[in-house]
């Protein structure tokens, strides 16, 4: 008698947990697209994206057929601090570096690198006045196109942000923004947390002229498990319902595969430079700096009313970590005549690489950036 479909699947399931445990790089799919380094500077790198022939992509359950013409300005996405800049290409059928490349676009990525306790006194200054410029510089070099445009991601959005403030004249015609939170004071409850605390610290600060700069910068260096942990805590009950989620489904090996993939955006973190923390405490989560649109980064002045290029703002409608307000604000503070604010399903990372990213967030920027890269 054969077996019932219950044990089969109970033995599947027993075999994709030894082989989860054994080789966990067999269900792993992070990083699948073809690419070249056309810059580096230290740990810092800046990537271009190649698409393989193929008359189509797979995205989710869909295929997107790729277009024959290619738009004129390159675009070049900036990731957040702290996550691999892989969470853009994140699996072959859920790739954002894919999904634009389909559409048409000359992608390009900047690879943060992997920050240890040894680069701890990386700083604003680095990332926004010396490695974005620079690698600005090289896609245009590259691309033989004398603009670009630019797509970033929370912490990455920022920087672009500031990279554009304290450069009025940068080569960059627009900007488009995901979870990027411009006023820290306003997202959900640790932005009341942020606003009670900033009051004393502020008023310590006027009358004893205290400052965070002349602490050593590994008081403040996240290591890449701390963080980790620290994503995974804003959401507590989400984890449990995910690892119940996995043991129902042990049995399919496609829902394992995409299971490990994306649990391995929070596994597989890399450090936060200590300067960096150090930096966003006092100018951005106490002083609230970037909601009063300026901020002093390496001596130079960041005016964000200073920066003219086109802006699509987004924010995810279930974002724990960064609220919608606090994403909006950016529409407050900027000098660029066109200006828009989109609200996309998912929380932090669902908005970005959600299984509803390609449909809404990604499929906005494309068709937004379209004339934008004639």
């Amino acid at each position: 008698m054969a077996p019932r479909p219950s044990v089969k699947n109970s033995i599947r399931a027993l075999g994709h947990a030894i082989e989860r445990r054994r080789h966990p790089h067999r269900f792993i799919q992070t990083d699948k697209t073809p690419w070249d380094e056309i810059h580096r500077d230290g740990i810092m790198a800046v990537r271009h994206y190649s698409l393989p022939p193929m008359e189509s992509i797979p995205v989710g359950d869909e295929r997107v057929v790729v277009r024959r013409e290619k738009h004129r300005v390159p675009l070049l996405l900036v990731p957040a601090l702290g996550i691999h800049c892989w969470t853009y290409d994140i699996m072959p059928n859920r790739s954002m570096v894919r999904y634009l490349m389909a559409r048409g676009y000359d992608v390009y990525l900047i690879d943060w690198g992997q920050p240890s306790q040894a680069n701890r006194n990386l700083d604003l200054d680095t990332y926004v006045n010396r490695w974005l410029p620079d690698a600005v510089q090289a896609v245009r070099k590259r691309s033989e196109c004398d603009r670009v445009n630019l797509v970033g991601y929370c912490m990455g959005g920022l920087l672009c942000l500031m990279y554009l403030g304290a450069h009025p004249r940068a080569p960059v015609t627009a900007l488009s923004t995901i979870a990027s939170p411009v006023n820290f004071h306003k997202s959900g409850p640790f932005g009341a947390l942020f606003s009670l605390a900033a009051i004393p610290a502020m008023q310590v600060h006027d009358w004893f002229q205290l400052r965070l700069k002349p602490l050593d910068s590994k008081l403040f260096h996240i290591p890449a498990n701390l963080l980790s942990f620290g994503f995974k805590m804003t959401n507590p009950p989400g984890v449990v319902q995910s690892y119940v989620e996995l043991l129902r489904n042990l049995g399919d090996r496609d829902y394992l595969t995409e299971y490990m993939t994306m649990g391995q955006w929070f596994n597989d973190m890399v450090d936060y430079p200590g300067a960096v923390v150090r930096e966003v405490i006092e100018k951005m989560i106490l002083a609230n700096s970037l909601a009063n649109g300026r901020i002093n980064i390496g001596g130079r002045a960041v005016e964000f009313a200073a920066i003219r290029q086109d802006l699509l703002a987004f924010a995810g409608r279930t974002d724990r970590i960064v609220s919608i307000r606090a994403a909006r604000e950016v529409l407050s503070v900027v000098g660029s005549r066109e200006k828009h604010f989109e609200v996309a399903p998912g929380g932090h990372a669902g908005v970005f690489a959600g299984s509803k990213a390609p449909e809404h967030c990604w499929r906005l920027i494309a068709d937004w950036m379209a004339e934008r890269s004639a």
